[in-house]
């Protein structure tokens, strides 16, 4: 019953005039719970060192999962010239990690990127290769960064750089649709 009552995952019956979970655009009110979430990945190295000023700066680029607005995963779309975006500071709370949140966050940035005439997301992990090749991205090189994101790449955390090319908004939803086929 505590349970029920005092976190946001219960297990009853909810009814609510307002959306209880889903995806928006974040605001100054979620950056904490951003900076909550993604502190202990900066600190592991995985994700890019950010400020909570950072974080207020970037915040028109930014977008949150939550649930009875608490954040439970973030990204970034940050567009670079008319074709190309990075997807950035995709991160999921670790206790809402392997349930899925972190595909759904990719699949809604990329929904954005296609509707707002991006035809090419592109990522720099040092860590998560293999989940965003799953996902449909190949590696290329450095090279193909737009040059003004080329210009500012951190040669000392060497990411490697994950290309992908989008098509359609039923593409992607395909793609989806087959990832939780499980």
């Amino acid at each position: 019953l505590l349970r029920e009552l005092y976190t946001c995952d219960g297990a009853g019956t909810l009814i609510c005039r307002d959306v209880y979970d889903g995806i928006r655009k974040a605001t100054d009110k979620d950056v904490l719970g951003i900076m909550e979430m993604i502190q202990p990945l900066m600190d592991a190295g995985i994700l890019t060192h950010r400020t909570h000023a950072d974080m207020l700066e970037e915040l028109e680029h930014a977008y949150v999962f939550v649930r009875d607005e608490t954040p439970m995963a973030c990204g970034m779309l940050v567009p670079h010239g008319l074709d190309h975006a990075e997807i950035s500071c995709l991160a999921v709370q670790q206790k809402y990690r392997g349930r899925g949140r972190g595909d759904l966050m990719l699949t809604y940035l990329e929904r954005i990127a296609v509707q707002a005439g991006i035809t090419n997301i592109f990522v720099l992990s040092t860590q998560s290769m293999q989940w965003f090749m799953e996902r449909g991205f190949e590696e290329v090189g450095i090279d193909s960064l737009p040059r003004q994101r080329r210009e500012r790449y951190n040669w000392q955390r060497r990411s490697k750089v994950y290309l992908k090319e989008l098509r359609s908004v039923q593409e992607v939803v395909a793609e989806e649709l087959f990832l939780n086929a499980d």
